[in-house]
């Protein structure tokens, strides 16, 4: 298991959102901070991430320099300015397999109307001193090739979310490439998110592509 240190004072609130909103936490990008996150990235690329389509080719050179990094962007779909983009988008195929970057436990696969189909998985073996947990997004899916039975979701209910367990290894194919959610009806993309959890808190989003990459890139297509 790997022990990350506490990270919840390194967190700030996701910028440029409405004051309704309950935001998420980004990992803080101040000079203060930047140092403390740089160690969680090197230990976190020790664990060898893989990337989750297209083996053997750099996740890098999938990733639109426009909007699909990290960070600030002009939203692709509904044009917002300024729009802080919490994952990465992959530009790949149709029907592509996904796999998970790290082994992990199933949370939830389904649809939402933003995301689209999508699998959340849990990465128990990634944990911090002050509770969270590593977890990884995967969205926009053709379709999900995981998923609880109709007696599972019952239990998992029942349990809150703690039984039972379904275990998911890195090899295992967790869904295929697509276009649904926000983008359907474009080019197919697999948008991808790394946070860690801790029930009742916010979670605390981190940016993938440094999870493969140590230089920090930005979107070309960020009004000042």
């Amino acid at each position: 298991m790997l022990v990350l240190p506490a990270i919840r004072e390194y967190a700030e609130k996701r910028p440029d959102r409405p004051a309704f909103e309950d935001p998420v936490l980004i990992a803080g990008e101040s000079e203060k901070m930047l140092p403390f996150w740089e160690g969680v990235y090197d230990q976190l690329r020790e664990l060898s991430p893989q990337q989750p389509v297209k083996e053997g080719e750099s996740i890098l050179s999938l990733i639109s320099p426009e909007h699909g990094f990290f960070g600030f962007r002009t939203h692709p779909v509904t044009k917002e300015k300024k729009h802080f983009h919490l994952g990465i988008e992959l530009a790949i195929g149709e029907r592509k397999e996904i796999k998970p970057l790290f082994n992990g436990v199933l949370e939830y696969s389904g649809f939402g109307a933003l995301s689209g189909n999508y699998v959340l998985l849990s990465h128990p073996n990634i944990q911090t001193e002050d509770g969270y947990v590593l977890h990884t997004l995967y969205c926009h899916m053709k379709r999900p090739l995981v998923k609880f039975s109709a007696h599972q979701k019952m239990l998992r209910e029942i349990s809150l979310g703690t039984y039972p367990i379904v275990p998911i290894e890195r090899e295992k194919v967790i869904g295929l490439t697509g276009s649904s959610g926000k983008t359907a009806g474009t080019d197919p993309i697999l948008y991808l998110q790394v946070d860690f959890r801790k029930f009742e808190h916010r979670p605390i989003v981190i940016d993938v592509l440094k999870l493969f990459e140590e230089k920090t890139y930005r979107n070309k297509k960020t009004p000042q």
